[in-house]
């Protein structure tokens, strides 16, 4: 009985191919809009490359696609996770994929040997990321219950705003402003933090 209930609340392989193919051109640019931004802290991994992890999974049944979700929201939902479950692979693996290691055949300088001077080009301390990233990813996990205002979110992180944003996400102008005033609600008292 609950293997028919489970059966009949998730999509076929042949209704997700068919949610797929429905999608147009517009929406396969936000598509991928949402893949950059979610790909953007993951190393080897591009925008395309988890945008097709996504439908892969769908498409072998191994992530399941709730009937009446539309299809940008299911797409979200799946590269978010994937790029959840991808970047605490990264960090917490043996190997730190973000270790900054030289390209050059030039052996390492001899104790003693003058070594050319380096200055910062920026006024951001590590910690300064850290504390930015923490932020970014606890209003993410705020804003998990509203997907439209996490959508805009997003946009903003990459400098998007106003019109053009509304473009990217390819909503109305009513749909944005209500949008943009969820957000900023959610996000004034991360503004009284800091």
């Amino acid at each position: 009985m609950s293997d028919t209930v489970e059966n009949d609340s998730r999509l076929s392989k042949r209704e997700v191919e068919e949610e797929l193919l429905k999608l147009s051109e517009a929406d396969w640019a936000r598509a991928e809009v949402y893949a950059g931004f979610l790909s953007r802290s993951l190393a080897g991994c591009d925008g395309n490359d988890l945008l097709q992890m996504a439908m892969e999974k769908f498409l072998n049944m191994r992530r399941r696609w709730p009937r009446g979700l539309e299809p940008l929201k299911a797409l979200f939902g799946a590269m978010r996770s994937i790029s959840s479950n991808e970047l605490k692979k990264q960090t917490k693996g043996p190997i730190d994929t973000f270790a900054v290691v030289s390209t050059t055949d030039e052996p390492p300088p001899e104790e003693g040997q003058l070594q050319a001077y380096a200055s910062a080009t920026t006024q951001e301390t590590p910690e300064d990321v850290l504390v930015g990233r923490q932020l970014v990813w606890q209003i993410e996990a705020d804003l998990a219950d509203d997907d439209e205002a996490g959508l805009l979110f997003m946009v903003w992180i990459d400098r998007t705003r106003g019109a053009e944003a509304a473009a990217v996400l390819g909503w109305n102008k009513k749909r944005f402003d209500a949008a943009r005033k969820r957000l900023l609600r959610r996000l004034a008292p991360h503004d009284k933090q800091g």
